[in-house]
């Protein structure tokens, strides 16, 4: 039976739009400083949540076979039969479309990124998921897309360090975030026949690349924050913020609870690392 606007709000997986559109528009808004174009903001900011949506969407439709199987995903709108798996292709479809419209409007470096993220994450969903154990090693550039695009849509250039460094803060955190979550529900995923990294490999060997993937992502944040000013609030700020991860990982193996502790705290943490980006790339400027 069909449902209303809620279960079509779900399959757009709403957490994991916002925290991308998130990315989008503190880079826009850094940016606006020097370019100070509110409609194109508006229009950006657009056109990410609408693409995201659309993406996530469409992953619930190619993933619908497995969703019914994991414990963690049987109660999304198709699996529950909220959504028939027409209405959601269809629906994904026009919200993906809608998006890229708005980002052509911008310019063509925008309508470029988004193309990219979204052959990745289909692609993931797909192909990848089911194929390979290092599927979300390939898959992460998508989740830096929206970063880039928003770089282009301010400047009406394709790429720069700045942009580059900052998208490799998502593609360093989206092993962390979805490795961490994989343990926690590895019978999950053996369940639905998936091949995920932490399924496939010993615990301890995840642990370490986990480790391995957190000190890239936190040194890669100490980097962009180096380039924010006054430097010695912003080093304290960053420090402050990792020192979380850092104590989670301290020891070679983290527990069965605390794997979820960390896909958890990953979530909250580069939302706050991006907006406290966005106060210290601004307010030293006004």
């Amino acid at each position: 039976m069909e449902m209303g606007v809620s279960s079509y709000i779900t399959l757009t997986k709403p957490k994991l739009s916002f925290l991308l559109l998130l990315t989008a528009i503190v880079e826009g808004l850094a940016l606006y400083t020097n370019n100070g174009d509110g409609v194109k903001l508006l229009i950006l900011s657009l056109s990410v949540m609408l693409s995201c949506m659309g993406a996530n969407a469409l992953t619930c439709y190619l993933d619908r076979d497995i969703d019914s199987i994991m414990q963690r995903t049987k109660n999304r709108p198709i699996p529950k039969g909220e959504i028939s798996p027409k209405n959601a292709l269809l629906f994904g479809s026009l919200l993906l479309i809608f998006g890229m419209i708005m980002a052509v409007n911008i310019n063509y470096y925008v309508l470029l990124w988004g193309v990219i993220g979204v052959v990745f994450v289909l692609t993931y969903n797909s192909k990848l998921k089911r194929l390979t154990p290092y599927n979300i090693l390939i898959a992460s550039p998508a989740g830096a897309m929206p970063i880039l695009g928003a770089y282009s849509a301010m400047t009406n250039n394709l790429i720069s360090i700045q942009s580059t460094i900052l998208a490799l803060l998502i593609i360093f955190w989206t092993p962390i975030h979805i490795w961490s979550l994989a343990l926690f529900y590895k019978d999950d995923y053996k369940k639905a026949n998936i091949p995920m990294l932490p399924v496939v490999k010993d615990e301890k060997v995840i642990t370490k690349l986990l480790w391995f993937f957190t000190l890239l992502y936190i040194t890669n944040g100490f980097i962009i924050f180096l380039t924010l000013k006054p430097i010695w609030i912003s080093l304290f700020l960053i420090a402050l913020l990792n020192y979380p991860l850092i104590k989670l990982l301290r020891v070679n193996k983290i527990g069965i609870s605390n794997h979820y502790k960390l896909f958890k705290l990953s979530n909250t943490h580069l939302g706050v690392v991006f907006i406290c980006y966005l106060l210290l790339s601004t307010l030293y400027k006004i």
